[in-house]
């Protein structure tokens, strides 16, 4: 009976991906959302299953190779080709390169499913610091961004400084622009101090934590099995730079975020809200919205 090879397995990554819940570190304040790790289940227990019966002199070195790339995704392929000869594997650079190329890929396919489904939508945070050229000069805002997967509609405002509570109130704004809210949002804090400030690492600082119970979305940093990903996450924000600031003549923050949508708008029908423009299943906005300073009240009464 025929085997199928581990590319083959690659190359059909399950469709779907299972719910679980995600909680803080705390045990408390339990959501459902879509689990991240579930992403590379299905790959690892493919490879872990068929590892031994693989064929070649990788064949057993196989399931520690899919853990050192899952574990230390930045890493050169030469340290795997290291540490697997020192466990005593006799082959070639080339087959642990076109493997770990293989590994990433498929791990990249499963990323990618998650973030462009309907049933489970997720969207991407991004905000970096822009100029506006104005008639007094050249004065500098931060621009934040938020993107669906599946349809690709964007929401982007303009915020005169990187704080906590202006970054909290345009997701608020954002979840309003979408009518609904996705599943969970990815944030690129790896390669953006500005966003790593704001959300934190991992984990995550107490106030998004707080902000995405309370819209029941799950917060996870951008996988980095997915570096298509990281490039869609700044394309909002570069195609705003490129084609609308350089013409656009700054008088105040209100009307440049008026412009601003109704450029998107006349430029991208995705980005226009309402329920017949957006095929992803958005969970309904809660009846009031998230108050970062009701969250600092209770951390001054708690303390």
């Amino acid at each position: 009976m025929h085997s199928p090879s581990t590319q083959e397995r690659y190359a059909n990554p399950p469709a779907q991906v299972p719910e679980t819940h995600t909680a803080h570190a705390s045990g408390r304040n339990r959501f459902p959302a879509p689990d991240v790790a579930a992403l590379f289940d299905g790959v690892k227990a493919d490879v872990e299953a068929g590892a031994d019966a693989g064929r070649g002199k990788l064949g057993p070195y196989l399931a520690k190779l899919t853990r050192m790339v899952e574990g230390r995704p930045r890493s050169m392929i030469k340290d795997f080709h290291n540490c697997l000869r020192e466990d005593g594997y006799s082959g070639s650079y080339d087959l642990v390169k076109k493997k770990v190329q293989s590994l990433r890929r498929g791990l990249g396919r499963q990323a990618g499913a998650l973030f462009a489904s309907g049933d489970a939508p997720f969207a991407q945070v991004e905000i970096h610091r822009i100029p506006l050229r104005g008639p007094a000069g050249i004065s500098k805002a931060h621009l934040f961004t938020m993107q669906l997967g599946l349809s690709g509609r964007t929401y982007a405002e303009l915020v005169p400084g990187c704080e906590l509570a202006a970054f909290l109130l345009c997701h608020r704004n954002a979840f309003t622009f979408f009518a609904g809210v996705p599943a969970g949002v990815f944030y690129n804090t790896r390669e953006n101090p500005e966003l790593r400030r704001l959300a934190g690492g991992t984990p995550f600082h107490l106030p998004l934590v707080d902000c995405s119970r309370h819209y029941g979305y799950a917060a996870y940093p951008t996988p980095v099995f997915a570096p298509w990903m990281k490039g869609r996450l700044k394309r909002p924000g570069k195609i705003l730079q490129k084609l609308f600031m350089p013409s656009y003549a700054f008088v105040s923050l209100e009307k440049a975020n008026a412009d601003m949508r109704e450029w998107m708008v006349r430029n991208d029908q995705r980005s226009e809200p309402g329920p017949d423009s957006r095929p992803e299943k958005l969970r309904p906005l809660p009846e009031m919205g998230f108050d970062l300073n009701e969250r600092r009240q209770f951390l001054r009464l708690r303390a």
